[in-house]
């Protein structure tokens, strides 16, 4: 297994449940990959604000089965708030059974944020972009998101107020730029199970309460994991891979479990099966970063801790963690918007342009920063624009020893948790032989 992120771990439990001799390799000095929490000179530090939503079926049961229980995981936030520059500061519920005023009305009563025109023009919108998504996703890919909305009419303060926190503050793109497909497909796995939409924040490091307990499970099953062993390339003898080369030399496996972002399986596919055509799209594929920076402050920076955008700034979406993640005097986490803006900039630029444009939306940050982190991910995802849903690869290769997992791969839950663990699964399954 290369790499104990989400989808090697969910692997890697899937196959010591099924009594097969499993060892996991992360390049990392923890596990979690993507998913990670570790510290960072004194200061606790994760790769990104994560959340988790209510109808996820595959993560929670992975939990269960390694012996934890969800809701000592999670805290249910069952909210979201919008703050715009203009002055509007709207919380609105994100559980339609545990909030349901404020998720079915809350919209209705904030005219400031959404008129009734506002709100009329998104129903032809969602009804039909999930339709079209159903049916024909590659058809919806062929929009940007802000495109297909004016298509359909919506509002420019409907685009504004709700599609651009709901574009840039999930997956730090605005709407010019995010695939319509990608859109509807945050929503439309959740159709099913719309009663248990809820949105989770962790009661700790998501290493701590979550990666790390799995990987003990793993272990306790008969499987090894070991972090701080970087693979650098495939072996491949006739055709098959047949195990992978570190730093202390190859090892050898009947079967290679790719389970790392997208960046590193190009990196690691491309010398190896460079040439094989089957993997022509997947390595010509492009990927999206991601920035977060992380303030350790001495004092909270909001009254509650809940997920929170920022449309209009740099801050795509945001939360205080001090009451749930990082229980601390005062501690936030920002992931930015257009993070390719911030590759390259200092921490210090990075965290001056946060705090002036925090304090656009109210967040008074100034001479209250004790200390900050900033956290890169030059590949974090798939690229989510549009014209890539295709390039997502199935997980069962044609060459002999090698299957794909990850959140990048052909499955319901595109760049999510839920998704890195149904690939897990998945590619369980396939190197156990089943069909």
């Amino acid at each position: 297994m290369v790499g104990a992120g989400l989808a090697g771990l969910s692997a890697a439990f899937e196959l010591t449940d099924r009594d097969r001799r499993v060892l996991v390799l992360e390049a990392g000095p923890v596990v979690g990959g993507r998913t990670a929490s570790w510290d960072d000179r004194s200061m606790r530090v994760e790769s990104g604000l994560h959340r988790v939503l209510g109808f996820y079926a595959e993560l929670p049961a992975l939990l269960r089965r390694a012996g934890c229980e969800l809701d000592r995981v999670v805290h249910w936030e069952d909210e979201v708030e919008i703050r715009t520059p203009e002055g509007v500061r709207a919380v609105l519920g994100a559980s339609p059974l545990h909030k349901p005023l404020k998720t079915l009305l809350g919209p209705l009563a904030r005219w400031d944020l959404l008129s009734p025109l506002d709100l009329a023009s998104l129903a032809p919108f969602f009804a039909a972009g999930l339709a079209t998504y159903l049916r024909t996703p590659h058809r919806l890919d062929q929009w940007a998101l802000a495109d297909y909305a004016r298509h359909l009419r919506v509002t420019d303060r409907a685009l504004r107020h709700l599609l651009v926190p709901l574009s840039a503050g999930i997956f730090f793109l605005p709407p010019e730029r995010y695939s319509a497909a990608n859109f509807f497909g945050l929503f439309a796995p959740a159709l099913p199970r719309v009663h248990q939409v809820r949105l989770g924040a962790f009661l700790g490091g998501m290493t701590d309460v979550m990666c790390q307990p799995i990987a003990d499970a793993i272990t306790a099953r008969g499987g090894e994991v070991r972090t701080g062993v970087e693979v650098t390339g495939l072996e491949v003898v006739d055709g098959a891979v047949t195990g992978v080369r570190t730093a202390e030399g190859v090892i050898h496996a009947s079967n290679v479990v790719l389970a790392t972002d997208l960046g590193n399986a190009q990196r690691l596919l491309r010398p190896a099966l460079g040439g094989h055509a089957w993997f022509a799209r997947l390595l010509a594929a492009p990927t999206t970063p991601s920035v977060t920076v992380q303030f350790e402050l001495d004092r909270p920076s909001t009254e509650v801790d809940r997920t929170t955008f920022g449309p209009g700034t740099v801050l795509a979406s945001f939360s205080e963690q001090s009451r749930t993640t990082f229980p601390s005097d005062g501690r936030l986490s920002v992931i930015l918007e257009s993070p390719e803006r911030f590759l390259h900039r200092s921490d210090e630029e990075i965290a001056a342009v946060v705090v002036g444009d925090a304090a656009r939306i109210g967040l008074d940050l100034a001479g209250h920063v004790r200390q900050h982190r900033v956290v890169r991910f030059h590949h974090d995802f798939l690229s989510l624009e549009p014209g890539h849903l295709r390039d997502r690869p199935g997980q069962r290769t044609p060459v002999p020893g090698l299957v794909l997992a990850g959140d990048y791969t052909r499955q319901r839950f595109l760049s999510s948790m839920e998704g890195a663990v149904v690939s897990g699964r998945a590619a369980a399954r396939i190197v156990d032989g089943e069909t």
